[in-house]
């Protein structure tokens, strides 16, 4: 693998009483596989590990791209020309800018096959004419373990080498895309958000030193019905794009995705998002913990790293956390203990008296006085 030292335009050196951003101006990456895809009908989906000198086929192509989408809100943050969302149910790139009033990106989406399709009651974004299908399942493969981060760079290969992905690009069946899936080499052990307002959110250091990187203004207090989190696990991660964190609080069957049923409920999760995201979207209160600059100097979180660009990934092995992006609460300040198992909406999942209702549900007595006061996301140990 490659190591590359990136320079990051999204974080300024800490000033005293500032967040000590310096930790993540700048940081090596190493780039871990390449994804390519040919835009066609039965094109291939292929895997290289040693930067592309040899092919893997994990998959084909079912419908091709003929165009760009309009990108959801958070796409005003991402940058061009890479991957701005990743997610077990699809992988989002800005090509550039929409032409249309707002900013938002113009999208490039790879679907998998269960979302050609969107489930009943699906309330994320279709690309439509601007989605390259593919029959991997969600929560597999490059939606997956193979996913990318958000702020890896694309690249479409016309001959031999490939080059950067043009701003004034548009998708032609036959077209070779590759992204190139780069992570970084000396990332934190864990991020951990105190549930409560005015907490810290913070990185949690290999040699335990804590670097404070924001504020909590909402903490979370309930789960949502979030799209496709019924594919995802419980405490792992749904999806991370530039204005979103978003964890599942549903389970999986042995290992296997829970699909989004149309005849029942299989989605539950909670989000962490930026603050000038959240109160543009207008999300559900009880469902989103809220964070934002430490200091009114310090620049906004939307679209910079670490929590919204180029750490956070979708890795997950089955039944073992330590190998896996993972998250987990502490209850009344205690020890780190899984997520609870929820699926649906839910007000108060995480108070003292949603809690102590879970607890018991589970056939086990336990006091709840606070309910979650943190949650902990921490790190592979792959790296």
């Amino acid at each position: 693998m490659r190591t590359i030292l990136v320079v990051s335009l999204v974080l300024g050196v800490a000033a005293p009483g500032h967040a000590d951003l310096d930790h993540f101006e700048s940081f090596a990456v190493e780039e871990s596989h390449q994804i390519r895809i040919e835009n066609r009908q039965g094109g291939p989906v292929e895997i290289s590990p040693d930067g592309g000198e040899n092919w893997l086929e994990i998959g084909q192509v079912t419908r091709p791209a003929r165009r760009l989408a309009e990108g959801y809100a958070a796409t005003v943050w991402s940058k061009d020309g890479a991957v701005c969302g990743t997610a077990v149910q699809g992988i989002r790139i800005r090509v550039r800018r929409s032409e249309r009033e707002g900013g938002r990106g113009a999208l490039l989406a790879i679907v998998p096959k269960e979302f050609a399709d969107p489930p009943p009651g699906f309330g994320g974004f279709s690309p439509g004419g601007g989605g390259i299908y593919t029959n991997i399942p969600a929560g597999t493969g490059i939606f997956r373990n193979l996913a990318p981060y958000v702020g890896n760079p694309v690249y479409v290969q016309y001959g031999d080498d490939p080059e950067p992905l043009p701003r004034d690009y548009q998708p032609v069946v036959g077209d070779r895309l590759i992204i190139s899936v780069r992570r970084p080499v000396d990332p934190p052990a864990a991020f951990v958000f105190e549930n409560h307002i005015g907490g810290l959110a913070y990185a949690e250091m290999e040699d335990g030193q804590r670097v404070p990187l924001a504020r909590i203004t909402r903490p979370v207090r309930g789960a949502g019905r979030f799209d496709a989190t019924g594919y995802t696990g419980v405490g792992c991660i749904n999806t991370n794009h530039s204005g979103v964190i978003t964890i599942s609080t549903a389970p999986d069957e042995d290992g296997e995705p829970v699909f989004d049923d149309p005849f029942g409920e299989t989605r539950g999760g909670f989000m962490v998002q930026p603050s000038r995201h959240a109160e543009n979207e207008g999300w559900p209160i009880d469902q989103v913990m809220v964070i934002e600059p430490l200091t009114e100097n310090d620049p906004f979180l939307e679209g910079r790293a670490p929590f919204f660009l180029g750490f956070l990934g979708l890795h997950f092995q089955s039944r073992d956390p330590s190998a896996s992006y993972y998250c987990t609460m502490s209850v009344d300040g205690g020890d780190w203990e899984p997520l609870p198992e929820y699926i649906g909406r839910s007000a108060t999942l995480f108070t003292a008296d949603g809690l102590s209702r879970h607890f018991r549900g589970q056939g086990e007595a336990r006091t709840v006085r606070e309910g979650a006061t943190a949650f902990r996301v921490s790190f592979p140990e792959f790296y």
